[in-house]
């Protein structure tokens, strides 16, 4: 069957390359005007793309902050080891290089307890435009660095004790976010409408604001929020340009090539047909390969999607059950981990209330298990595998019970070592059902489904 299928395809490709060849023959005075549609096309896919992605970053970057935020106020001493523990928990990365908290003195708190020197900005300034994402700023924290920051205040209105920020590497931005069409020889910036300013330059750093593209009507277009593209001519270059405000803040975002990297295809079509005819065969097998690539890219994403937990992003039931399946014998370490009062959450706030709260569990040992095998087989059960000793699994543990508490959720859990994967499991819940009773106990409540073992 499969080989039948590839017979037709190559019969069908050899019949498509005769019809393509004639055809771009007839067409060849129109190929440079097809192709340059062709181009802004894809850089306005591209564009969208690439907004919908840098957004989502943002809005997920902002989202954990106002969370870490809240937690954070409800402290009483923002330099207290408890804020600074909670500092810690945040996950920087490549281009979120650093996190800290800016004080109503205007002092800036590292993560790592450390008082910052601060001449570069003011609370005072930034706490007036509330919740923002800056322009670039001279780094605190990096040498002759320019950063971007995320504000998130601490508290509200009058009550506001201070300024939680990360600082974005500009540099690190640009590499993450490049486009990687046309061989990665497409560049792009991000620009502010209202100051001109380039916030995001990935392009070339002469140009500093919009103004030096020195064109009026793309100029008019970003400052008037129109999405649009143009050619344009820079120091005697031509080039394509594509442009689409953001949501955020005052920002667009701008995609350019230039014109030779897109059109040349089309000329050498233009002077050499044969040439052109061994591009198509070319083409056709690149094509084939991709069909190919694809099927295996579509085979592993859904067995990826069956092993993952829709709600939390961990690890789910299948995916436990085949891990169980396949372990061979040796010491493994296993915490069962119970989220307390779900069903009641469910029932008094509704089940929106209650994966919020299973969400915000799964995070949490996500970032205190961050090279170890975590599952939701249950509702409202994890379960996680671990090489660590018993004493400091302890540790963690205590450590996420009392962040969890912190923020009003409980939990229950139980912790078993051994070589029998099974009985290690058991053992595991067996003890933390028994930490469930001793807190339903303390609410004068029965615990609910209990197993026979209580």
């Amino acid at each position: 069957m499969a080989q039948n299928f590839v017979n037709k395809f190559l019969i069908a490709s050899v019949v498509l390359s005769s019809i393509v060849g004639v055809t771009g023959v007839i067409y060849s005075i129109g190929t440079l005007n097809i192709e340059k549609d062709n181009c802004y096309a894809t850089l306005l896919s591209t564009t969208d793309e690439a907004c919908s992605k840098i957004e989502s970053n943002f809005k997920n970057d902002k989202a954990s902050l106002r969370m870490l935020a809240k937690v954070i106020g409800q402290s009483e001493d923002l330099e207290s080891n408890e804020v600074n523990n909670q500092m810690g928990t945040y996950a920087v990365n490549n281009y979120i290089t650093n996190i800290a908290i800016l004080n109503a003195d205007n002092r800036i708190l590292q993560s790592r307890h450390v008082n910052v020197e601060n001449n570069v900005i003011s609370f005072q300034e930034e706490i007036a435009k509330g919740e923002h994402i800056s322009n670039l700023q001279p780094s605190t924290f990096l040498k002759d660095k320019y950063v971007l920051r995320n504000y998130i205040p601490i508290g509200g209105g009058s009550g506001t004790r201070g300024l939680l920020f990360t600082e974005l590497d500009v540099d690190a931005l640009v590499k993450a976010w490049a486009p990687s069409i046309y061989e990665g020889q497409t560049a792009f910036c991000i620009a502010d409408r209202n100051t001109e300013e380039i916030v995001v330059n990935g392009w070339d750093h002469d140009y500093q604001t919009i103004s030096d593209i020195q064109n009026q009507a793309i100029i008019n277009g970003i400052k008037n929020k129109e999405e649009g593209y143009s050619e344009i001519t820079l120091n005697n270059e031509s080039y394509l340009i594509t442009y689409k405000p953001m949501n955020i803040e005052n920002w667009d975002f701008i995609i350019i090539v230039k014109s030779d990297i897109v059109l040349s295809p089309a000329k050498k079509i233009n002077v050499n047909l044969m040439h052109w005819l061994l591009s198509c065969m070319i083409i056709f097998i690149i094509y084939l390969a991709w069909i190919m690539r694809c099927n295996l890219v579509a085979i592993k994403e859904a067995k990826e999607n069956a092993n993952k937990d829709a709600l939390t992003g961990l690890l789910n039931r299948n995916s436990y059950e085949e891990y169980c399946s396949d372990y061979s014998n040796g010491e493994i370490r296993c915490i069962y981990i119970d989220v307390n009062g779900l069903h009641e959450i469910n029932n008094e706030k509704g089940h929106a209330a209650g994966d919020m709260m299973l969400q915000f569990v799964a995070d949490i040992l996500r970032d205190s298990f961050k090279n170890e095998k975590i599952f939701r087989i249950g509702g409202d059960e994890f379960l996680i595998f671990s090489h660590e000793t018993i004493a400091v699994l302890n540790t963690i543990m205590q450590t996420i019970d009392s962040e969890i508490v912190s923020c009003n959720y409980h939990i229950s859990y139980g912790l078993s070592e051994g070589e029998d994967l099974k009985n290690v499991i058991k053992q595991a819940e067996i003890l933390m059902y028994a930490m469930k009773k001793e807190y339903y106990e303390k609410l004068g409540k029965e615990v609910r489904n209990k197993p026979d073992v209580l």
